[in-house]
């Protein structure tokens, strides 16, 4: 709703631009009292829970969803097994409720198990799919993901330049024989091996899973993944077309704060959101009492976190606990939720994840205790820009903005007020109130939810503090409040100094959101 009105009040000139202020952090309020930073609790939705009914005891591998723009109905496609890469697909009215999608043209390798099975990567795995919205290949569909040894070992054997051909040759298959592989495809429904599709390196060789972003700032594909096989950390590696690359950059591991037991990174997908990017971080919480008997801990549980970037470059965690927590035993998702895909659409952000009964490396054991599923593709929805919100610790609680350079007479909140209360004012720089636009003077909200409420005052408007510097100050009670919008620069001295001699101010390479 918000982006309409935005629409709107660019058409009648009212602001041209409409920034969003989340509360990823706080860097943008100089005050605050008697509130808390929250981290938004996703809803479950139960309607969205979907196991392939063809195959109940399969698992539900990297559900992957869009909305088909030809059709309007939504598709998602998943596999059912880790390895070969048994891929399904499903169809939707509404995104929620699923029903297999029967998709008779599609021939996959090996032959077809069911009418909705289309694809087999034989000898290798898949990973999420990244939609790209530039595809100037002419596939917005690709999935990043890797061949086994019993694939590479004959490439290896038929191509002197293959780096494996000198062992292959001379030893035999073995087990480190593996390449990194991307799958492409026009419609998310017919796939194919992409020929020079190796996003990895010699030296770099992680297993899935694999995600990309689009980092629109540069056009530039994003890839996050892990620093090797078993090396639970993330990696950032980033192309414009696929073929060139960047070399791969460390980017978060566990860290002092880590204290609660050993965790690990498997991957993350990301999310374009107001200012910047949100990460959904895949956590694996492998504490144990027995002492690791292989490479690495193996066993353990799964959930997630979240984590931030302004700019698509550097990210960081944030509260450090779970955004989607485990559900109680014997629910789908009691011992691992691992979200898939984020998709946007209308007023909220909806996350598919993969889900398992049974703890990570112990799907089997779960499998055989019981003949009701044990892997659903779950669905969780939270607020557009809601990733985190304020709220008040008690009654009512206030913050305060920044100094900033208003360039519209158009604000509005992102707010939930059911049963509570929102009052606001706009100030100077040195925090007195301006005549008319006092707590006093607002028209409060009041038992309200709303994405977009434009807030206003009794008998005075903006329109004369355009291009002037202000502060907004905000009070609520029993309320949440998830973002600020508006057209603003928030200033630092030197803007001041500028203003105040009657100076323009350019605009600033952190000004942000």
């Amino acid at each position: 709703m918000h982006r309409i009105l935005a629409f709107l009040s660019l058409a009648t000139g009212v602001f041209a631009a409409e920034k969003t202020l989340p509360f990823w952090d706080l860097a943008r309020l100089d005050a605050w009292n008697n509130i808390e930073l929250v981290q938004t609790t996703p809803e479950q939705v139960n309607a969205g829970t979907y196991t392939d009914p063809q195959f109940p005891e399969a698992s539900m591998v990297f559900p992957s969803v869009w909305r088909d723009g030809a059709s309007g109905q939504w598709r998602m496609i998943y596999s059912i097994k880790w390895s070969p890469f048994t891929i399904m697909a499903a169809q939707s009215e509404d995104g929620i409720v699923w029903k297999p999608l029967p998709v008779p043209d599609a021939q996959p390798e090996g032959g077809k198990l069911a009418p909705h099975h289309i694809f087999t990567f034989a000898h290798g795995q898949g990973s999420g799919v990244y939609r790209d919205p530039v595809a100037s290949d002419g596939f917005p569909f690709k999935m990043f993901g890797r061949q086994d040894p019993d694939a590479v070992y004959e490439q290896a054997l038929a191509d002197p330049k293959h780096p494996w051909h000198d062992i292959a040759q001379r030893e035999g298959k073995k087990r480190y024989m593996s390449t990194a592989a991307t799958l492409v495809s026009k419609d998310g429904l017919h796939w194919r091996l992409k020929k020079d599709g190796n996003w990895a390196t010699d030296d770099w060789s992680p297993e899935p899973p694999v995600f990309c972003f689009h980092r629109e700032s540069d056009h530039t594909h994003v890839l996050t993944a892990r620093p090797g096989w078993g090396d639970r950390r993330l990696v950032l590696r980033e192309t414009r077309d696929f073929t060139t690359w960047s070399e791969p950059q460390l980017h978060l591991q566990p860290d002092t704060l880590d204290v609660d037991g050993p965790v690990g990174f498997y991957g993350m997908n990301v999310l374009r959101s107001g200012p910047g990017y949100v990460g959904v971080l895949w956590t694996f919480r492998n504490s144990s009492s027995v002492p690791v008997n292989s490479y690495n801990q193996f066993f353990g549980d799964f959930d997630s976190q979240l984590a931030f970037s302004y700019d698509g470059h550097i990210f960081t965690r944030g509260q450090r606990k779970p955004f989607i927590a485990l559900n109680a035993i014997p629910q789908h998702g009691c011992a691992q939720i691992r979200p898939s895909t984020l998709v946007t659409t209308g007023g909220e952000v909806r996350i598919y994840s993969e889900s398992h009964k049974g703890a990570h490396g112990r799907e089997r054991s779960a499998q055989k205790a019981t003949k009701e599923p044990t892997s659903a593709v779950l669905l969780h929805r939270v607020r557009r820009d809601g990733f985190m919100h304020l709220r008040s610790r008690g009654d009512f609680a206030r913050i305060q903005t920044k100094p900033m350079l208003l360039k519209s007479a158009a604000l509005a909140l992102n707010v939930a007020a059911d049963f509570g209360e929102v009052r606001w004012q706009i100030t100077d720089v040195k925090s007195k109130p301006i005549d008319g636009l006092s707590f006093e003077d607002c028209v409060p909200l009041r038992n309200s939810n709303a994405m977009h409420h434009v807030i206003a005052w009794k008998s005075t408007t903006l329109d004369a503090l355009v291009g002037k510097v202000v502060r907004l100050e905000i009070e609520f009670r029993q309320a949440n409040l998830f973002a600020i919008y508006g057209d603003w620069h928030f200033i630092d001295a030197q803007d001041l100094w500028l203003i105040e001699d009657g100076k323009s101010v350019p605009a600033k390479r952190f000004d942000n959101p």
